[in-house]
């Protein structure tokens, strides 16, 4: 082979391995560009992410999603799971030190907190990444998208519950003055509709009864600890005939709001507790007991009657269902002041845009699309179902004309609470992008709301009562909730720093700090009781707080309208 042959050679030599170094660099490229392209999208191959979520909503156990049913299967649909976090303590003290620190969980409920959260910049916008990554989530809230976002026009937080349609409950979830079974069955199952009537039978029960199984009977007890002091300060609103609107009373055909604190109605109801306490029925440990000491008072069963709301006293009361003897559980009264007042403790079609779930700053992008993706998968139907009802041929049934329905063992298991906490019923149903009303299918979002299932759902216990009462279900006494579209008010962004959130801190202070003098007073110190506390409220900057819920309440209404058209 001559010169220029080998030349030609080790030319045609080198070349080929250039070809084949850029081919490589090409291949090598295009997978990386498909790796930031699936690190941008949030699609992953087969790796499982896991965050840090913190639930200031209530007590509870910490644990990871994937060791429940549904969060195993959500993380094999999504790899992503969840360390849930509880809250333990004072809800405002650890949102506050996590503001002070700037250090967040990734995803958050901060509760009541929510706004100073949002007012410290401690959420990230959602805007672009619902519009981008979650079609289902869009599907599912419709115009309440419009309703979560703030002044400056962006979504920090997704809150669970977007409404289709309206279904009656079977059994109470809200507001109720309860009543313990055995006192009723005793007495002959008197039905008290007004507030005098319901004190005379704890009374006449108390007398009867002065202990519990060797302890002092209880008559009457309240929450007030901590941010759920509502539980007591809300009651003259309810007996007066409104729902839950919060801390404002909304006139029906203004909309315009009034604060009730300071008005007859509040006196009158603080004056009833006055002389409760008088002849003894007044738990004296309603102002210092904490959230688990009243819950754990309440499943003893020396407490006679309490006002609450169903789903903040349900680890009591589910404890208590779960006993073998009925007549430790309760029953819930729709109480008024007088008998001619139509009660609203049944909740009206709504839609609650705070509290709710945000993604917290300093997320990396591709966790926030992962996250997102994850509530997006969530906010199917299909998935709604699955967290509601569970698992066809498991925890329900479909008849031939696909309606739902389960069996009486079904029922049983579903209730109890170890099952509901290991299938995972107990960390999905809220919190999460929620549902509720009725699916496309016409079936009840909620079990409990389903016929076929409410009426299997009674043991003989139940029973007895139902037809002692001669109702249906325990929503039997109660009025069907009037159209209110701005439900519900207490909803009303706001501002942290502003004479309306100084009014909503002031009064919180005042009340805590008056009511016990009132309620402890005796007798005929009750009107320079109250006298005293009117006067400091007088100077509260309550017009300011009145103007901020009735705009909110006008423009929520108005939108609603809108909507509809």
């Amino acid at each position: 082979m001559n010169r220029k042959n080998v030349w030609l050679v080790l030319l045609l030599v080198s070349l080929i391995f250039v070809l084949a170094a850029c081919s490589g660099d090409s291949e090598e490229a295009s997978e990386d560009n498909a790796e930031n392209e699936n690190t941008e999208t949030g699609e992953d191959s087969g790796e499982t992410f896991t965050y840090h979520f913190f639930d200031a909503s209530g007590p509870g156990e910490d644990i990871n999603t994937s060791e429940t049913t549904l969060g195993q299967m959500f993380e094999e649909e999504t790899g992503v799971n969840f360390d849930i976090e509880h809250i333990v303590g004072d809800v405002n003290q650890k949102i506050g030190t996590m503001i002070a620190s700037g250090e967040y969980p990734t995803l958050l409920n901060a509760e009541q907190s929510t706004d100073a959260v949002i007012d410290a910049g401690g959420f990230i916008p959602l805007n672009d990444l619902i519009d981008e990554y979650a079609p289902n989530l869009k599907e599912m809230y419709g115009p309440y998208l419009e309703m979560m976002k703030r002044d400056d026009g962006n979504i920090y937080v997704i809150s669970s519950g977007a409404a289709h349609g309206y279904k009656k409950p079977a059994n109470l979830n809200q507001g109720a003055w309860w009543i313990k079974r055995d006192v009723l069955k005793e007495l002959g199952y008197p039905e008290p509709k007004t507030l005098d009537e319901y004190f005379d039978i704890i009374e006449e029960y108390t007398a009867a009864n002065p202990q519990i199984d060797g302890a002092d009977t209880i008559g009457f007890t309240a929450l007030t600890h901590d941010w759920r002091f509502f539980a007591l300060s809300n009651q003259p609103m309810h007996l007066a005939g409104y729902p839950n609107d919060g801390g404002a009373l909304i006139d029906m055909e203004t909309q315009e709001a009034e604060v009730y604190n300071d008005k007859d109605i509040t006196k009158r109801w603080l004056q009833k507790l006055n002389e409760v306490n008088d002849i003894g029925l007044f738990d004296q440990e309603s102002f210092t007991q904490n959230y688990d000491e009243y819950l754990a008072k309440i499943t003893s069963g020396r407490v006679v009657g309490f006002f609450d709301y169903r789903w903040q006293v349900g680890q009591a009361l589910n404890t208590l269902q779960e006993d073998e003897d009925p007549y430790n559980d309760y029953m819930g009264f729709p109480v008024v002041f007088d008998e001619d007042v139509k009660d609203q403790y049944l909740d009206p079609i709504g839609f609650t845009a705070s509290p709710g779930i945000g993604i917290t700053v300093g997320t990396p992008k591709e966790d926030q699309i992962r996250i997102m993706k994850f509530l997006d998968h969530i906010a199917k139907e299909e998935t709604q179902k699955l967290i509601t009802w569970g698992i066809e041929g498991e925890t329900y049934e479909v008849d031939e004309d696909g309606r739902y329905y389960r069996t009486e063992e079904q029922i049983e298991e579903t209730s109890k609470t170890e099952f509901r906490d290991n299938f995972g019923f107990s960390y999905f149903e809220w919190g999460w992008p929620r549902m509720n009303g009725e699916y496309a299918d016409g079936n009840a979002v909620e079990p409990p709301k389903q016929e076929e299932v409410a009426s299997m759902m009674y043991d003989e216990g139940d029973n007895e009562f139902l037809e002692a009462y001669e109702i249906e279900t325990f929503t039997g006494l109660f009025s069907e909730p009037d159209e209110r579209p701005w439900y519900p008010a207490y909803d009303a962004p706001i501002e942290t720093g502003s004479e309306a959130q100084l009014y909503e801190q002031q009064l919180d202070d005042l009340m805590k700090r008056k009511f016990p003098e009132i309620i402890f007073a005796d007798p005929g110190e009750f009107d320079n009781q109250w006298g005293a506390y009117t006067d400091e409220f007088s100077s509260l900057p309550k017009e300011a707080y009145e103007k901020v819920i009735t705009d909110f309440v006008q423009n929520k209404a108005k939108l609603m309208e809108s909507s509809k058209e």
